[in-house]
Formats: structure tokens, sequence, C-alpha cells
């Protein structure tokens, strides 16, 4: 027994000297972390709002789109490796993001909004297999070609190869109850007398497999970039996941050229590559099945393709995002670097006036429970570390909830000590008895607060949208749990390595009340 005890005291020990290193200096590197990572109230940061544009949206379920959409951003984010950013659904269709630590509002918009949203488009046709064309729209009676089963806007691009706007975004012609209109990217009317200079810009819809799922980013699975060798120029390979490497090749045996080398290039066999409404490339499908390979080329650098290659891998996102975000802001620290430094001063006085008061009234194992708070303190600050976890006002609040349950935990045990001290037990008998009468109700008033965790983290992501509630929630969940190890284990420990010692026979540094001196 008091060698498994020593055993277990050591391993405590050893614990301790880990979280003292990873802990200090807070703001410095451990394990491959940066410091304490500090919330928008304490630091400041971006503060933006997106609304989701499901008027494009091809997939089937508007919430795993949403869902979907904030793992996309999530992943783009933290490859740029911004400080624990902070992003949720808001309503039925937007998405909030904040970044802390974040001090340009527009890299942060660039860097939310060049997730692309990538999308495989072929030109439209007629009933006889005519191209369309934006003049089509422009001048002619639409009734003999326009297909309102098409739900998605036709898209419109620069089509002119000479100009230096080549492949960028027109119009959008929509469907209202008022007929067809134009539209810029944000549902702007437009005029037609404004595009009149472009009819010679293909009608882009877009290209679906049999069973009329569209094509899109969302089907990718991965993305490389390499140097054509023919044409010494990069290019991005990409390839598909098992449904898009399907609907890939039924596209193709729809628009391939059969005979490549000898009918030239022509906008039937092409299919549209878009990013962001923008056109990227048009290239001509020159197979009828590509076995879910394909590749992205056009004029654009190997700086370019890599980034267009890292795009992709972080994910396209399932519809895309209206711009400029619905609200964007620079949010300065409203608390700050003084109040940091009074939290704190304000957590060291707190410990130590409570440390006091279990020394002043408990004796000695007020004192071992003091020790075993200290270890509480630097696992439960170093576990938010190494999460990490985000310290707003409301996670320091949880701290500081869940520090007062630790000791609560430690009243529990003392006084059931007291009860078999004066019953004439032994210090060996008195704490094992405590430990064990105590244990139900300890683990009852954490089951309690595990709950409780739950369901504010629960209204914090769904019901409030509060980042501030879910700190609270979070934080005061893992000072809950770190309480039992520290109270149950640590102390226990301690108390059992003074039994057999001069020590244990001297009552008085145990109880106030009974036993001898």
């Amino acid at each position: 027994m008091i060698k498994s005890n020593n055993i277990i005291l050591l391993i405590i020990i050893a614990i301790f000297a880990v979280t003292v290193w990873v802990l200090f200096p807070v703001d410095s590197t451990r394990l491959g972390r940066e410091g304490l990572r500090l919330g928008l109230d304490l630091v400041g940061g971006v503060h933006l709002v997106y609304q989701a544009d499901f008027s494009q949206n091809t997939t089937a379920e508007q919430q795993a789109a949403i869902d979907r959409t904030i793992l996309t951003i999530e992943n783009r984010i933290d490859r740029f490796g911004v400080t624990e950013p902070v992003i949720q659904q808001l309503g039925a269709d937007r998405i909030m993001i904040q970044l802390p630590g974040f001090t340009d509002i527009n890299a942060a918009k660039g860097l939310v909004e060049q997730t692309g949203y990538l999308e495989f488009r072929q030109v439209e046709r007629k009933p006889g297999g005519t191209l369309v064309y934006l003049n089509d729209y422009l001048t002619v009676n639409m009734t003999g070609f326009y297909q309102p089963q098409e739900t998605i806007s036709r898209l419109f691009v620069n089509m002119d190869a000479q100009s230096e706007a080549y492949g960028s975004f027109l119009a959008y012609l929509t469907a209202d109850e008022n007929g067809l209109i134009f539209t810029d990217i944000e549902g702007n009317v437009i005029d037609k007398e404004t595009l009149t200079d472009y009819g010679t810009a293909a009608s882009w819809v877009p290209s679906r497999g049999d069973d009329g799922t569209p094509l899109t980013g969302a089907l990718l699975d991965d993305a490389q970039t390499v140097i054509n060798k023919n044409t010494n120029r990069p290019e991005v390979d990409i390839s598909w996941n098992s449904e898009g490497a399907v609907i890939f090749d039924q596209i193709a045996a729809v628009l391939h050229n059969p005979d490549p080398d000898n009918i030239p290039y022509s906008l039937e066999y092409v299919l549209g590559i878009f990013l962001d409404n923008n056109l990227l490339s048009a290239p001509q499908m020159t197979a009828a099945k590509y076995e879910g390979r394909g590749q992205i080329s056009g004029s654009f650098t190997l700086d370019e393709a890599r980034q267009l290659t890292n795009l992709l891998k972080s994910g396209s996102l399932p519809m895309p995002l209206v711009k400029p975000p619905e609200y964007e802001e620079k949010v300065s620290a409203t608390l700050g670097a003084e109040f940091i430094d009074m939290s704190w001063k304000a957590g060291l006085v707190g410990l130590a006036l409570v440390m006091l008061f279990m020394i002043a009234y408990y004796r000695l194992p007020g004192l071992l429970a003091s020790l075993a708070l200290i270890f509480y303190a630097t696992l439960t600050l170093t576990v938010c570390k190494l999460w990490p976890i985000t310290l707003s006002l409301g996670s320091i609040g949880g701290i500081i909830v869940s520090l007062g349950i630790a000791v609560d935990a430690n009243v529990l045990i003392f006084e059931r000590m007291k009860e078999e001290f004066r019953a004439g037990r032994t210090l060996g008998a008195a704490v094992e008895a405590g430990f064990h009468r105590a244990w139900s109700a300890i683990w009852d008033s954490n089951m309690t607060t595990f709950i409780a965790c739950i369901i504010l983290y629960w209204l914090g992501n769904t019901a409030v949208h509060n980042a501030a509630v879910i700190g609270f929630a979070v934080t005061l969940f893992v000072g809950a749990l770190v309480s039992i190890f520290t109270a149950v284990l640590v102390t226990r420990t301690l108390l059992r390595a003074l039994v057999g010692t001069g020590l244990s026979n001297k009552t008085w540094l145990f109880t106030v009340s009974g036993g001898k001196k």
C-alpha cells in the first residue's frame, strides 16, 4: 500500500513538473503551441458576419451545407495559423467569424472569402443543339429555348481572349415574378444596355450528371500542382471522390470532342471551370471517360497554381458567400491589457485567501489541500494552453467557479474525516473512510455540473450564439473534471503519505476538536 502510494506520488510530482514547464512563461511556445489564447474581449480582433447565398446553392439540404461551410472555413483559417477563431452559425443562413488578435480587416475578409466556390459549367444549348449567347437573351424571343427547369442562374463572363479581364464575371440571368432579369453578384439589377458590348459571351449553365447532380468542388478528393511537360506551364491535377468520378465521366460522355485532332476548339465541347464566378479555364473534353482524374490549366504562374491547389485542398464551399459581408468590424479589446493584469492579480489573491482559510480551519489537511489546489490551477491552465481554449472573460469565470468546486470537494472529505477522528479512528482509517463516504456526494455534485456545462455549450452553439457562454461551459467542464482528479487522487495520496509517520499521532493537526494531542 505504502509502496504503491509512493509511486503515485512520484507520478503526481512528475505531472506537476510538466505542467509548470508547459505553462510558464504563459506567452511562450511549448509543445508546438503558442501562449494562452485570449479572446476578442481581451486582445481585440476582427468580427465578420456573412450571408450564405442559397440562390446558387445546389446541395440538397441547407443545414448540411451550412455545417460543411463552417468546417471548410475552419480548415482554411487553420492553414494560416490564425489564433483560435470562433466560427458559428447565426440563424438559418448566416455565419459569424471572429478572429482574435487579427488586426487587418481586409486581410481577414480575403482569408475567409478566398475559400472559393468551385463549380463546373457548360454552355447552354437550344433544342437543336445550337449554343446560347448573351445576345440571344438581349435581342431574341426566348420562349423557344429558355429552360425554366434549370433553377440555378445562367452565368455570363468576359470571353474576349485579348482582354486582361478575360474570364471575369459579367452578370447572372435570374428569374423572378416579373420575368428574367440580369443581376450582379450582390443581386442588384443590371441594365441590359450595359451588357450589349459583351453579346458574344456564352450562357454558362451547371454541368450535371445523369441524375441531375451538379459537378462542384464539393466532389473533389485531392489537388496537386504539376508542370505540364509539353507546355512547361503549371497546372493543377485534380482527382474526384467516387461520386464525382461517376458524374465527371457522365458529363464527359456528352461533351467530349469525337475527333479532337481534326475538329477545332469549340465551346460545344468545353467544360468551364469557375472559381467564385470567374472562369479559370475552359478546356475541351477530349475523351469520353477520365476515370476520376482531370487537370485545371490556365495562364497562371507557379505561385498562383500553388495557391489554387492550397485553396482546393482546403475545401470548396457548398455555396457562395454574399460579398461584402453583412457585418464587419475591427474590434478593440474591451477589457485590454490592464484587465489581464488585474485578472492575474485577482486570481492569485483569491487563491491565497482560499489556501489561508483551508489551512486555518483544517490545519494539516488544509495545507495538503492547498498544495493540491496549486496543482489543480497549473493543470487546468495547461489544458487550456495545449487544447487550446480561448480565454475570454466568460472562460476565466468558468475557471474561477471550478476553483470553488475543487475546494468544495476537499471540504466534504475533511468534514467526513473529522467525524472519523471523533469516533476514535486512526489517521489511515479516517482518510480511507472520509474519502469513501464523501465520494458519492462529490460525484453527484460534479455530474450536475457536467450536465449544466453540456446544456450551456448547446445553448451557446444554437440558441444564443454566444462565444462567452461556450467558453464558460468549456472551462467549467474542464475545471470540474480536473478538480475530481486533484481532490480525490492528489489530496488522498498526500494524506496517505503521512500514515505511519510521527505526524499521524498528532490528531490536533487534523481536527479542531477531539482526539489526543
